[in-house]
């Protein structure tokens, strides 16, 4: 199907604006993979940094087409998607090499393996230095994020919690935040994801799928040094997510007025 130009123009100038900014939002994600792709676009030409950007915003008219009814695309046909795709993929769970990782979970799984290695007598493949930092990384587990989070959820509108996640209003208008805090085998210590009524809470909003950094919403390294800019940020994000759909109609109505008016006055100009 024929993708939106409306749309993809949006979302490339999202991704734009982004970059303007210096990534002042995707730069302080605590996430692994965004930190990899950004390092990743920053070693781009400016020919192959077009594509990609054309790539990711393709991507987020496949996820949030539906927000203006725009038919499904083949996003994956896409010229650089193998590209794309494969910078994706550099991503790689590495647990021998722990000074290299920024990922809690991997630097637990580290220390685990470790210990047990340790117990069974055997010699570990995890160096003692590997070891001794990744046990001095200082996480924040699940019990103080959640309290951390209805305290960064409340000036933008929450007011209780339900089985469906963090229940918010701004103004007379609902929207709910769905959180997970990982676990034993989960790859982030949190996930966050926002949705609203009018697309039955089925729909999940977040800014770094706008952007196109498909993982960048599974937050896999807050630690004591960055959670409180990271409860900041999370808070900013949610905000950014709550809006978007309403821009995205906005700014495809007013592309699409500019764009019938000017053809128009092409068929006046004959």
């Amino acid at each position: 199907m024929v993708p939106s130009e409306e749309l993809l123009d949006f979302f490339r100038a999202e991704f734009r604006a982004e970059e303007r900014s210096g990534f002042q939002r995707l730069s302080r994600v605590p996430n692994t993979s965004v930190k990899d792709l950004l390092a990743h676009y920053r070693s781009l030409s400016e020919s192959e940094k077009a594509a990609y950007v054309d790539c990711s915003a393709h991507w987020a008219h496949a996820c949030y087409g539906f927000v203006v009814g725009a038919a499904e695309i083949g996003h994956t046909s896409h010229p650089y998607f193998r590209q794309w795709s494969h910078a994706l993929g550099t991503y790689r769970i590495q647990t021998h090499c722990a000074h290299s990782q920024r990922s809690v979970p991997v630097l637990r799984a580290v220390v685990q393996q470790y210990k047990i290695d340790s117990l069974r007598g055997i010699r570990s493949s995890i160096s003692i230095e590997d070891f001794e930092y990744a046990s001095s990384i200082r996480s924040v587990k699940a019990p103080e994020l959640r309290k951390r989070v209805r305290t960064a959820l409340r000036p933008i509108g929450y007011y209780r919690k339900d089985k469906f996640g963090y229940c918010c209003r701004q103004g007379d208008r609902e929207f709910r935040v769905d959180v997970s805090y990982g676990g034993a085998r989960a790859h982030h210590q949190l996930r966050y994801g926002v949705m609203r009524p009018e697309f039955n809470n089925r729909a999940v909003f977040a800014f770094e799928t706008a952007l196109g950094f498909v993982l960048g919403n599974g937050w896999d390294f807050i630690v004591e040094e960055n959670v409180d800019d990271a409860l900041l940020l999370f808070a900013d994000l949610v905000g950014y997510s709550f809006a978007l759909p309403d821009r995205i109609r906005a700014a495809v109505a007013q592309q699409g007025a500019a764009r019938n008016s000017r053809r128009a006055g092409q068929l006046t100009g004959l």
